[in-house]
């Protein structure tokens, strides 16, 4: 028999992203190893009564995709740290979380920080109890080692499955912008200087647009920032996009633009994205003495002073291989089924995969 993982997600729809293919990518890897059953606490109404009817009397296995504000508008989903603190010390089962957002940090007289000091409180009295624990970035790993030193960090994985062919397809000049909207938009504000002298001299082309979250009003903005870099060859505007065509795009660029910094490069498909698929990445927060993978990143202004097609070529087969090494979804599957005890003897009640 295999056994029963439920995973607690704040969102379980294909093709949106984050943490909904994420789980969904997780259950992939673990077909025939694991029967997968889903819960969506949107579905429960956000009642802890609720949640513990759905999980084990006795033993189970859990997984929290931990995001407070895909669980809660205001940050603070306090009936479900709650209810799964409960059902660990009364059930026996088996509790791994995954934090992919921990609390916020507000300032003293933010009328914000009491609750998230709450909320603090909350996670910690739930970390207590939980079997494993992985987290996304070094930085929330630190703050949460405030609680346990049985932390690992574990980054995310790709959003999007490397279909495409790479090897000869790459058009010189193309540089794409991929990601949420607001994303986006905030790689535009922060490297407008850099892509304006980019794109001076003919060395960025042209710069596709695409991904969620659109917005008029963003799109405007957008448009604007797009329209002052003045490429030789214009921009494209392209909107969200099917998984393989997002691949394509990838496939056929030159470079990736990212506004990913050294806290957050960890927990963004996007970025694992534009490694999967051997891009060079322009970045402002690339360092050519740091870690891995802030050195094989390229600032905008090596670019401009000149880096040889060699030197661009050996960075983008070593952000693909450093990628491969720590966030392949087998690999990240794997990490999570060594914490959940695939294949172990567990008390927990047997099921086939759904969602609740």
């Amino acid at each position: 028999m295999l056994d029963e993982i439920i995973v607690i997600s704040p969102e379980l729809n294909p093709g949106r992203g984050g943490l909904s293919d994420y789980t969904l990518r997780l259950a992939e890897e673990w077909a025939g190893r694991a029967d997968v059953r889903f819960i969506i606490p949107e579905s429960l109404g956000h009642r802890a009564a609720a949640l513990r009817e759905k999980l084990p009397a006795s033993g189970g296995k859990v997984l929290l995709q931990y995001s407070a504000y895909g669980f809660d508008r205001l940050g603070y989903p306090r009936w479900l740290l709650r209810a799964l603190t409960d059902w660990r010390k009364t059930s026996g089962g088996l509790l791994v979380l995954m934090f992919h957002e921990i609390w916020t940090f507000w300032p003293v007289l933010n009328k914000n920080y009491l609750v998230q000091k709450f909320h603090r409180s909350e996670i910690r009295k739930l970390v207590s109890v939980a079997d494993v624990i992985f987290t996304s970035t070094p930085s929330q790993a630190e703050h949460l080692r405030e609680f346990t030193s049985a932390v690992q960090v574990l980054p995310v994985g790709s959003n999007i499955r490397r279909t495409a062919r790479t090897d000869d397809a790459r058009h010189a000049g193309l540089a794409v912008l991929f990601g949420l909207q607001r994303s986006r938009i905030k790689a535009l504000r922060e490297m407008q200087t850099e892509l304006k002298s980019l794109a001076a001299a003919g060395l960025i082309k042209k710069v596709t647009s695409f991904g969620e979250g659109k917005t008029t009003e963003g799109e405007q903005e957008e448009r604007g920032l797009l329209s002052e870099l003045r490429l030789q060859e214009g921009f494209e505007q392209a909107g969200a996009l099917p998984e393989a065509e997002v691949s394509g795009l990838l496939g056929r660029a030159s470079f990736g633009l990212s506004a990913q910094d050294e806290l957050s490069f960890n927990k963004s498909g996007t970025f694992m994205a534009y490694a999967a698929h051997e891009l060079n990445i322009l970045s402002l927060y690339a360092d050519v003495v740091g870690p891995e993978p802030l050195c094989w990143l390229t600032h905008p202004g090596e670019l401009w002073r000149g880096l040889t097609t060699d030197e661009l070529k050996s960075r983008a087969q070593n952000l693909r291989s450093w990628q491969e090494g720590t966030s392949s979804w087998p690999q990240i599957a794997e990490r999570f089924a060594e914490g959940l005890q695939l294949g172990a003897t567990s008390p927990a009640g047997r099921a086939g995969v759904g969602s609740e």
